[in-house]
């Protein structure tokens, strides 16, 4: 869907400038009918989009899309300074890269590549040629593809970090509930993933499924407390999550290679 919207994109370019803002630089609740690119150079200000407030720093390319609430000032600090363009499409944006989570903010740093394309902009805005009207169609092409590129990177990068971290907190959760009956259900859901997913994924990090991670960690919490605790073997096989005290020896001794009252007696002795 992505593909086949973006292959049909059409812009035109209304402005492009750089500019040095004044203390007048502000416009509050209004609803633009045009798409805006701003690439910080340096100082400080603010824009809202939709009631969500950003403060783009230097180095930072920002999109805000048409049709949609937007503000913007400056604030008592040094003023922006920066590349900026303002263009219209037969796309809207705003529900496109929402879709995608594409952020309105993205930190490209000192891009040669970007400042040549905002250029581009002005200099064939400026001096009209015979080819004028393709490079700009050229460059503002490049620049939307750029934050399409650069966005969608950070896009992965934060979901990555998300599934990551709830990955994080399912290992801690196995940790705390050993002594329970743990599902891949109740573990999915927790996870916010698919059982299926769920299982592909967690295995592409640990490699092992979830539930031979269980186990493994049963085997080895049994260990422990049969080495540093005075519990006997059943207790320690209820707090590992076994509900039989017979089938944890068996599944234990053919775990480790002896009984768990063998293991005991080797390594509290050893």
């Amino acid at each position: 869907m992505l593909y086949h919207q973006l292959s049909d994109l059409r812009v035109k370019l209304l402005y492009a400038k750089h500019s040095v803002c004044t203390q007048d630089w502000k416009h509050l609740n209004f609803i633009p009918a045009y798409n805006k690119f701003y690439y910080i150079c340096e100082g400080e200000g603010w824009i809202q989009i939709e009631g969500k407030l950003y403060q783009p720093k230097s180095g930072q390319l920002f999109f805000a899309p048409a049709g949609v609430n937007q503000s913007f000032s400056v604030t008592n600090g040094p003023p922006f300074t920066m590349y900026w363009c303002h263009f219209t499409s037969n796309i809207r944006f705003n529900q496109l890269f929402r879709s995608i989570e594409i952020p309105p903010i993205i930190t490209v740093g000192n891009s040669s590549r970007l400042l040549g394309y905002f250029e581009e902009l002005i200099i064939n805005r400026r001096h009209v040629g015979l080819t004028s009207s393709i490079k700009i169609q050229a460059a503002l092409l490049e620049m939307m593809a750029f934050y399409i590129d650069e966005g969608w990177k950070e896009t992965k990068i934060n979901i990555k970090l998300s599934s990551v971290n709830k990955l994080v907190n399912t290992i801690k959760y196995i940790d705390e509930n050993l002594d329970k009956e743990l599902t891949i259900q109740e573990l999915s859901q927790r996870a916010h993933f698919h059982p299926n997913y769920f299982i592909r994924y967690f295995k592409t990090h640990f490699g092992v499924s979830p539930m031979r991670y269980i186990y493994d960690r049963r085997m080895e919490k049994a260990k422990e407390l049969l080495v540093y605790s005075s519990f006997s073997v059943t207790e320690v096989a209820y707090m590992t999550g076994f509900q039989d005290g017979s089938y944890f020896s068996t599944t234990f001794k053919k775990h480790v290679g002896m009984s768990p009252s063998e293991y005991r007696q080797v390594y509290q002795l050893g």
